[in-house]
């Protein structure tokens, strides 16, 4: 009789602990210098409307596969979604390659290490798209050929 109340009480422990870690998801708190631009980028502006900001790294060739799906986002949507790329790097110059080199449009924040770090990005690239409230509605980790066409069903329902 002991055990089996001692084994109901390490049970709720366990839940209870479970429960009081719940991870929180990331906030849209971003600040960044555009590449190209003598401006920054604050996410706070964009108020009411969605976000999609993908991090990336220069070096990493999934990202560089993942920048078209980002550009149809951006032709298609940006009128009504903010569509962001965001390099962890911090030299502008290796970044305006980058732009040059796929011809992108949409807007490229550089020097994102801190803000990676505090939206959780653990690998690259990274995709997330918050709502016009700045919360987090979908994420994608790492690259897929059907990316514009997730990109797209995932905005169809935030932009209606």
């Amino acid at each position: 009789m002991k055990i089996k109340a001692l084994l109901l009480t390490l049970s709720a422990a366990v839940l209870l602990g479970a429960c009081v870690n719940v991870p929180q998801p990331p906030k849209l708190n971003v600040s960044l210098p555009v590449a190209g631009e003598e401006s920054v980028w604050v996410s706070a502006d964009q108020k009411g409307k969605p976000v999609l900001i993908a991090v990336m790294a220069s070096y990493c060739g999934w990202c560089k596969k993942s920048l078209a799906a980002l550009e149809i986002a951006n032709k298609e949507y940006g009128d009504k979604v903010e569509v962001i790329g965001v390099f962890v790097d911090n030299d502008e110059a290796k970044v305006k390659e980058i732009i040059k080199q796929y011809n992108l449009e949409s807007k490229i924040l550089y020097n994102g290490r801190q803000t990676a770090e505090d939206l959780g990005v653990q690998g690259f690239p990274h995709i997330m798209l918050f709502n016009g409230k700045h919360k987090l509605v979908k994420y994608w980790g790492g690259y897929s050929d059907t990316l514009a066409d997730q990109y797209r069903t995932e905005l169809n329902k935030l932009v209606k």
